[in-house]
């Protein structure tokens, strides 16, 4: 028997096995059997389990399920997600793995939204990536996007930092080369801190590619070491855009002492870059240099200021930066998903913001990662992610769509009629199973609400005409069949479509 904090765990596997599952959720009260699920990608009876007042463990996914047994069977799809955390998440909240020739009510995936993997998706089924998410998520695209917006409403757009992508720009806007500003170069898709460094005097070459941004060189630290966050936001919708915020989450830390960049340490990516994927490679890696909110809301109050300003400023910052691209996701999504009985439902995402805080607690955006990491490698990986997948699956609400036209003659007046209730009837749902997530967008303040009307009269304008959009060309004939008052493809587009045509791809996996 070994024993750690409140539980005692019986052993009946390996005990080198039980003690690093102990030592990775140390300091942290989370069930030791869903813990080893994550890393084993089962619940097994075999495991390790809590025991201890009041405490029932689970046995198996299928005593999970059945706790639930009364409810219409969900099916979801993971066969292309690696993350056995959303399997586990999925099994709690009574969910079903499909079968090959089952219903499938929600695909989980780990790559953004093709062409291909909407048209094989079954009707009705849900799917956690929207098209064209990937434009804020690129590093060029988002610059542009971010730098128009950050040029006409500069106070509203001020956690931008500036970004540049083009090296005449860099040179007509800075006058010059020199002084004493760092730049920090980031690759336009890359992950994980792969290609990043710092310079002090960006050459041309440096913009294939890439984006040069202006390095802040004064942050907020922490025991001497600068630290990002990692916030999560959820999309249930683009069209009309709806917004949660995830009230946990967690910091990462670097390994060595701040020091402000020069000439000696710019390529000591383990005191300027704070990826997780950089640092734990580190000999000086532990378990503090991941931190809960908890932990950091207590600091910056112990500091004499204000978190929940903090954590405003931050949520206002997320629903900017989708603000930014809200025309180009609707469009996007028409296309994909036409029809007057859509709710607007058939996607949602989980979007992972980075976000840096400086000494005067202004907060920065890094980036915006469309595929976050639900890797859990502790137990606070483990308490975050888990909390985050299992509570986004809650609402979704899957039960709901089955009665949107249930026993209900489909004319148009009773359509638009029932649609209004359904989505009545989903917001009071929502509201219902919320426990960590926060309504961002829409905003409950009025101050807020002018505010978000400004910025989207000043996008719409902004916005690229239907064929200038991120939409592939045969999206856009499906999207002219329920939306005629579009302007048809261009010649180009006409070509593209009749050479895909003649070269159709060749055939991939079930999605």
């Amino acid at each position: 028997m070994l024993q750690r904090s409140q539980y005692v765990v019986e052993r009946k596997s390996p005990e080198s096995l039980c003690a690093e599952i102990i030592q990775k959720t140390a300091g942290h009260h989370v069930r030791i059997s869903e813990f080893f699920a994550v890393q084993c990608g089962r619940l097994t009876e075999d495991a390790y389990f809590p025991i201890g007042a009041g405490d029932n463990p689970p046995a198996t996914t299928t005593a999970l399920r059945h706790r639930r047994s009364k409810r219409k069977a969900v099916y979801i799809d993971t066969s292309s997600c690696r993350y056995n955390v959303v399997r586990c998440a999925s099994a709690k909240v009574g969910w079903e793995e499909c079968h090959e020739t089952g219903p499938v009510h929600v695909v989980w995936v780990d790559t953004s939204l093709s062409e291909n993997r909407i048209s094989k998706l079954p009707r009705g089924a849900r799917i956690n990536h929207f098209p064209g998410m990937t434009t804020i998520c690129r590093k060029v695209d988002s610059a542009r996007l971010l730098n128009k917006m950050k040029r006409l409403h500069p106070e509203s757009y001020r956690f931008v930092p500036s970004t540049f992508f083009n090296y005449n720009d860099f040179l007509r806007t800075k006058k010059g080369v020199g002084g004493d500003k760092w730049y920090i170069v980031k690759p336009d898709s890359g992950c994980m801190g792969k290609g990043i460094r710092l310079t002090h005097a960006p050459k041309k070459e440096m913009f294939d590619n890439a984006v040069v941004q202006s390095y802040v060189a004064d942050p907020l630290l922490i025991d001497g070491c600068k630290w990002d966050m990692r916030v999560y936001v959820l999309v249930l919708s683009v069209d009309p855009l709806k917004m949660y915020i995830y009230k946990d989450g967690f910091i990462r830390m670097c390994t060595e002492k701040y020091h402000a960049p020069n000439m000696a340490n710019a390529e000591n990516t383990l005191i300027h870059l704070t990826n997780y994927a950089i640092h734990k490679k580190s000999k000086k890696y532990n378990s503090n240099c991941k931190r809960s909110f908890e932990h950091l809301f207590q600091h910056i109050r112990g500091l004499g200021h204000d978190a929940e300003k903090l954590w405003d400023s931050i949520s206002d910052l997320a629903v900017k930066t989708l603000l930014s691209v809200n025309e180009q996701l609707k469009y996007s999504y028409r296309a994909a998903f036409p029809g007057d009985e859509d709710t607007g439902g058939s996607c949602f995402e989980i979007l992972g913001f980075d976000v840096l805080v400086d000494k005067h607690m202004q907060p920065w955006l890094l980036e915006v990662n469309h595929a976050p990491s639900f890797t859990c490698d502790s137990g606070l990986d483990y308490i975050v992610k888990a909390g985050l997948v299992e509570e986004t699956m809650a609402l979704l609400g899957v039960e709901l769509d089955e009665e949107k036209f249930k026993g209900v003659p489909r004319t148009p007046e009773m359509k638009k009629e029932l649609l209004r209730k359904f989505a009545k009837r989903k917001e009071e749902y929502e509201a219902a199973v919320v426990k960590k997530f926060s309504v961002i967008y829409p905003s409950r303040s009025e101050t807020r609400d002018i505010e978000y009307d400004r910025l989207l009269s000043t996008i719409r304008e902004l916005a690229p005409p239907p064929e200038a959009s991120l939409v592939s060309p045969s999206l856009h004939l499906g999207l002219r069949r329920t939306h005629p008052s579009l302007r048809p493809p261009t010649e180009q587009h006409r070509n593209l479509t009749q050479r895909r045509a003649l070269c159709p791809p060749p055939k991939l996996l079930r999605y």
